[in-house]
């Protein structure tokens, strides 16, 4: 029997209620799930003074504002028995200068470095660009989730294209299913059910749907429309729940009492299912173009939902073929058409569904567990641990 191979992830993890805390759990039980001899911990990022239960995989935590605990996590992950460590990243996870602490851990470390990059600026700041070009610098792999990513990398950093690597945002593998029977689990009524959902902020553009709604309910009186999330803990810190009053003032000035619902909970992933699963529009109206990834909209993608979108990046991308419809920002009237579209055009819709879901296939938990695993097993074949190299046989768990 090998040995294991051990990945040490860095990022934000749950119980954490962040969407990489999400993504870095989910992404570590993929790894861990499909393979035998595989083995992963975690070393977490804090909010300062945060602290959180969290599960037995976290060996080591970073409080984000303290430079000496990036320093003492180089030293852990040196003398740890991890081969290869992944890293989260986005800017804000890490403090400093656009996040520049974690470099403190970085070039300090000798273990192999995959990063599974979050966010590419197209046209960045000079201490962002900085940043993202002393990343690739201690980056064996960059993992993005979309070819705009790879192109942005490419011309912009000049980084090289072997460096690179395109794995979908992972999601749960659910079969195509019609909504009425999770709207009867979560005893919803209504139709059509509009789900709009994640941690909330300016940049959901929520207002923009609710503009398009009077005209569209007058036609359609039993149309729901449900703004599922907390909002963002750090706006909360800042702006407390403005945000949200300025929605909620808003549905009123509309009148729009009856059909617009406010669900303010950080949902668990099984219950987030089960709301995406019992919508039949999923809506994205951000207003910032340059969001290179939407965990939301991967989610509403593969489990087969009617989508419309403004088409920031990765919506344009994703949403290409005929797999939902695009409005552009702040475009009221277009929310509107398009919104009527789907609720008048019920073959159309399904066709969209199904478009979206048979692409949601490759990006089931599973298959990116799979496609990192390889990346992993990649580079520590080429890498210099004498150690590793009667480790590598990663063969995958037997089918049942």
């Amino acid at each position: 029997m090998n040995e294991q191979v051990k990945v040490l992830f860095i990022g934000t993890y749950v119980p954490k209620e962040c969407g990489i805390a999400t993504f870095t759990y989910d992404l570590l039980n993929s790894v861990s799930g499909e393979y035998d001899n595989v083995s992963c911990e975690v070393i977490a990022v804090n909010d300062p003074s945060e602290t959180y239960n969290y599960p037995q995989e976290v060996v080591f935590q970073i409080e984000r504002d303290k430079i000496e605990d990036y320093y003492l996590a180089a030293d852990y992950i040196n003398q740890s028995d991890a081969d290869i460590v992944c890293l989260q990243h986005e800017f804000g996870i890490f403090w400093g200068n656009a996040g520049d602490y974690i470099f403190a851990t970085l070039s300090g470390i000798n273990k192999p470095v995959v990063t599974t990059m979050h966010t590419v600026i197209l046209d960045p700041k000079p201490e962002y660009r900085a940043s993202t070009e002393k990343l690739i610098k201690y980056s064996e792999k960059l993992v993005v989730m979309s070819q705009t990513a790879v192109d942005i990398l490419k011309n912009v950093y000049k980084v090289l294209g072997d460096k690179i690597e395109i794995v979908f945002h992972g999601m749960p593998d659910y079969p195509y299913n019609n909504s009425e029977k999770y709207k009867k689990i979560l005893n919803l009524k209504g139709f059509p059910i509009i789900l709009t959902f994640g941690l909330l902020n300016r940049n959901k553009g929520i207002e923009n749907i609710l503009d398009a709604l009077p005209d569209i309910v007058d036609k359609y009186p039993d149309l729901v429309y449900l703004v599922l999330g907390a909002t963002h803990p750090i706006i909360k810190k800042i702006h407390g729940e403005e945000y949200r009053q300025y929605l909620q003032n808003k549905v009123s000035e509309l009148g729009l009492e009856k059909n617009v619902v406010f669900h303010d909970k950080f949902v668990e992933k099984q219950e987030l299912c089960n709301y995406i699963l019992a919508s039949d529009i999923y809506a994205s109206p951000y207003l910032s173009r340059e969001q290179i990834v939407s965990g939301a909209l991967t989610y509403a993608i593969g489990m087969g939902k009617a989508i419309i979108s403004t088409p920031y990046w990765y919506a344009h991308e994703m949403l290409s073929e005929n797999r939902g419809l695009l409005v552009d920002f702040g475009d009221t009237d277009g929310f509107k058409k398009s919104l009527l579209y789907l609720i008048e055009n019920p073959e159309e819709r399904n066709n969209m569904q199904k478009n979206a879901y048979n692409l949601g296939r490759k990006m089931t938990w599973e298959n990116v567990g799979k496609e990192y695993n390889k990346i992993f097993s990649k580079i520590l074949k080429n890498y210099t641990y004498p150690e590793v190299q009667n480790r590598l046989n990663l063969s995958s768990k037997p089918t049942v």
